[in-house]
C-alpha cells in the first residue's frame, strides 16, 4: 500500500513522510519524506541520552527506499545539495554550494559532475561554463582539470599560516571569566564561523575555588571539567616546546601527535597544543615558573616564538592535519577515522556515505542505538600572561608579533581569562 505516512526512529536515523507497506507489515521509504541523521558524542553513548548531534538532513522523494527524484540534502559542515537524484546519487540536473561559497550548477551522473555546467569557485571568485566529465573540465590550455581535487587544493591552501595578510582578516577578542573559558572555547569552534579559540590569561588572573591551580593559567582553565564538557587533560595536550626539543634530538614525535589526537576523540576532550613563556624555564613536567611583569610595549612587540615551534614544522595529514582549523570539514570527511582506533570506526559520516542505500524497514525492528560521532575540538594555549591593562588591538598585535609565523591566525579567535 503506497501513499501512507509513517514516523519512525532507529538506529539515529529518524524518518517521516510516505511509505509503501506490504503485506508482511515491513515497508519503505516511498514518496515524499524528511530524515534526519543524529549521532551522539562519546561521553552520552552509553548512559541513554537522545541523539544530539544533526549530521545531515534529507527532504525530498523516495523510490523504493532510494533517494531518487527531486530533493535537498544538508551535511554538517554546510554543504548543501538542491536536485535529482537516482539510487541515492545525485543524478541530473543539481546545483551544490560548498561552506566557502564555491557553486556548480548544472549536469550529474552517478554522483558526480557530469554533462554542462556552471562551476563559480568561492576561493578565487573564478567563474567556469562547460562541458564537465566526471568532475573534470578542459581549461584554456586544453588540459582537464578536476574541480573536485583543485577545490580541495585551495581549502587546503586557505588553511595555511600566513595565507592572508593581516589587513585582511578580523581576530575577535573575547574577555571570560575563568571558569566560563573552557564552555565558551568549546562552543566556538562548533558555531560559525567555525573558529578555533587561542586562549591567554592576564597578569593578575587569579583561579576561583573552582579551577585547579597544578597547571598555570590559562591552561588551568582548560583542564577543569565543567557540567557538560570534559578539559583537556595531559593524555590530550601537546607541549609544543616538548615536540620541538624531541625533534632536534631526531627522535620520531609523530606518536605523540596522533596519540594526542586519538585520545581526544575517543574521550571527548579537547586536544590541545600549549605554547610556553619562553623567557621562563619550560617543561611540560613542572609548572614552577617565576612571574615576569610585561607592560604593554613588551606585549606589543613580543618576538616571534622559535622557528621549531611553528605548526608548518608538524603538519602532516596523518600527524597533525590543517584539517584541526577548519572543524566542519574534520567533522563531515571522516578524517577522524584515521585516528581512531579500528573498534571505534564508523564510516556513516563522510559526505560520500550520507547518500542513504535504504533496505526495508521491519514492522517491530530491533531498536539500535544512534552512531557515535567523535568530534574533535582543538584549543591553543599561550602560557605567556598580558598586561592587565592591555586593549583587544594591543593583544592583536601581539598575536601577529608572537605567532603570526606559527599559526594560521586568520582561523582563531583569542579568549582572554580576567
Amino acid at each position: 500500500m503506497a501513499g501512507v505516512k509513517r514516523c519512525f526512529r532507529n538506529g539515529g536515523q529518524i524518518y517521516f513522510g510516505e511509505v509503501e507497506e506490504a503485506a508482511d507489515g515491513t515497508c519503505l521509504r516511498h514518496g515524499l519524506g524528511l530524515q534526519l541523521f543524529t549521532a551522539r558524542p562519546p561521553e552520552t553513548a552509553e548512559d541513554g541520552q537522545a541523539p544530539d548531534i544533526l549530521h545531515g538532513r534529507y527532504q525530498g522523494a523516495w523510490r523504493k527506499g532510494q533517494l531518487t527524484g527531486s530533493g535537498v540534502y544538508h551535511w554538517s559542515d554546510g554543504t548543501v545539495y538542491e536536485g535529482y537524484f537516482l539510487d541515492g546519487c545525485p543524478h541530473g540536473y543539481g546545483r551544490i554550494k560548498w561552506p566557502e561559497g564555491t557553486v556548480y550548477d548544472g549536469d550529474w551522473n552517478g554522483g558526480e559532475m557530469h554533462g554542462q555546467g556552471t562551476y563559480i569557485c568561492g576561493f578565487t571568485n573564478l567563474e567556469s561554463h562547460g562541458i564537465f566529465w566526471h568532475n573534470c573540465l578542459r581549461n584554456h590550455a586544453g588540459q582537464w582539470v578536476n574541480k573536485v581535487q583543485e577545490r580541495e587544493a585551495l581549502r587546503q591552501q586557505h588553511l595555511k599560516i600566513n595565507a592572508y595578510p593581516s589587513t585582511s582578516y578580523f581576530m575577535p577578542v573575547i574577555r571570560c571569566r575563568g571558569k566560563e573559558i573552557l564552555s565558551k572555547a568549546l562552543s566556538m569552534s562548533q558555531e560559525p564561523p567555525f573558529l578555533v579559540p587561542f586562549l591567554l590569561a592576564k597578569q593578575s588572573y587569579s583561579a576561583g575555588p573552582e579551577v585547579s591551580l597544578t597547571s598555570p593559567p590559562p591552561l588551568c582553565c582548560a583542564e577543569a571539567d565543567i557540567p557538560g564538557a570534559r578539559g583537556c587533560t595531559f593524555g590530550t595536550s601537546i607541549h609544543i616546546s616538548h615536540v620541538a626539543a624531541e625533534k632536534r634530538r631526531v627522535r620520531h614525535t609523530d606518536p605523540l601527535f596522533q596519540k594526542a589526537i586519538q585520545t581526544a576523540l575517543v574521550e571527548s576532550r579537547p586536544f590541545a597544543l600549549i605554547w610556553p613563556d619562553d623567557e621562563k624555564p619550560a617543561s611540560p613536567f613542572s609548572n614552577h615558573q617565576l612571574e615576569v611583569p610585561v607592560d604593554i610595549w613588551d606585549l606589543e612587540n613580543a618576538h616571534a616564538v622559535p622557528k621549531e615551534w611553528c605548526l608548518d614544522y608538524f603538519f602532516d595529514k596523518l600527524v597533525l592535519p590543517t584539517d584541526i582549523f577548519d572543524p566542519p570539514h574534520f567533522q563531515c570527511s571522516s578524517l577522524a577515522d584515521a585516528f581512531l582506533p579500528e573498534s571505534e570506526v564508523q564510516s556513516a559520516f563522510s559526505r560520500d556515505a550520507c547518500w542513504s542505500k535504504d533496505t526495508k524497514e521491519p514492522a517491530h525492528p530491533e531498536m539500535q542505538p544512534p552512531p557515535v560521532l567523535h568530534t574533535l575540538r582543538t584549543l591553543l594555549i599561550s602560557l605567556r600572561k598580558v598586561p592587565n591593562g592591555a586593549e583587544d588591538e594591543s593583544i592583536r598585535k601581539h598575536m601577529l608579533s608572537r605567532f603570526g609565523s606559527a599559526v594560521p591566525l586568520h582561523r582563531i579567535a583569542v579568549l582572554v581569562a580576567e
